[in-house]
């Protein structure tokens, strides 16, 4: 594995130090997976998503300590977001629609007994491109690309369809810099997933976009990389910015419109 980011190596230190000191020998692995597994890290822009694998289901005041070892290092290290799930070796080798409720944290806000990143992309990405902090390269986890694809294109329906027709809504709203980025990175990243049968990172999602959909939409692609990398506009939409927006959300619906009309990959 190549040598983790600084700051990726400082958050995942400290949680795996104040929690082996409250209940040592709990947590057995401590995976990354999400960009980083990817390669990919922006600094001061990317996230943390991990999985902490337990010895055994921690009971109420186990999960208390984790969740004060966790509290602690956000408050020491705002940022990036240290976001993740708390599972079972039984957990990762079974679907995780199987799995019941379990710990877990999302933008800071903690859940003794919750879903996040309880589903098929994270079990993937643990499986085929997850990075050990601590324990071995991850082995024994479920895999089923039908259920991959089964899932993914359940969230164009239930996830992006709704977000699109929230933007028909409220076409100013396109021009963000951080919807640029979502929409524009987010719904190729699925296409990508239901064409290839392959996972990928946002800034991968966005490569595949300018293969995919051709130099029309190359300005708003490039605008969204550009605020992945850097948090910030290019400026090359300034006073333009009704443009962005039409240009954000015709993009999205075709994008949406192509995503779903892909066939089950055999």
């Amino acid at each position: 594995m190549p040598p983790l980011p600084d700051p990726v190596r400082q958050v995942t230190g400290t949680f795996l130090s104040l929690v082996d000191e409250a209940a040592p020998g709990l947590v057995e692995g401590l995976y990354l997976h999400g960009s980083l597994g990817f390669g990919e890290w922006h600094d001061g822009r990317s996230d943390v998503d991990f999985v902490a694998v337990t010895a055994r289901r921690p009971d109420p005041g186990t999960t208390a300590l984790m969740r004060n070892a966790h509290a602690h290092v956000t408050e020491t290290f705002p940022r990036p977001a240290f976001d993740g799930v708390f599972l079972t070796p039984a957990d990762l080798a079974r679907s995780p629609y199987d799995c019941p409720d379990v710990p877990c944290v999302l933008r800071g806000s903690w859940q003794d007994a919750g879903r996040f990143e309880v589903n098929p992309v994270t079990w993937h990405e643990l499986a085929w491109h997850g990075l050990a902090v601590r324990g071995p390269d991850p082995a024994d986890v479920w895999t089923d690309p039908a259920a991959l694809w089964e899932y993914s294109r359940r969230n164009l329906d239930e996830y992006w369809a709704p977000l699109v027709d929230d933007l028909v809504a409220h076409p100013d709203e396109g021009a963000r810099p951080d919807l640029v980025e979502w929409f524009v990175l987010g719904i190729p990243r699925l296409h990508h997933l239901l064409a290839t049968g392959r996972l990928t990172s946002k800034d991968g999602a966005g490569a595949h976009a300018l293969e995919v959909f051709g130099g029309r939409w190359r300005p708003v692609i490039a605008e969204a990389l550009t605020h992945r990398a850097i948090g910030e506009e290019s400026g090359a939409w300034r006073g333009r910015e009704e443009e962005l927006a039409a240009d954000v959300l015709a993009f999205s619906r075709l994008a949406l419109d192509e995503s779903r009309a892909l066939p089950p990959r055999a």
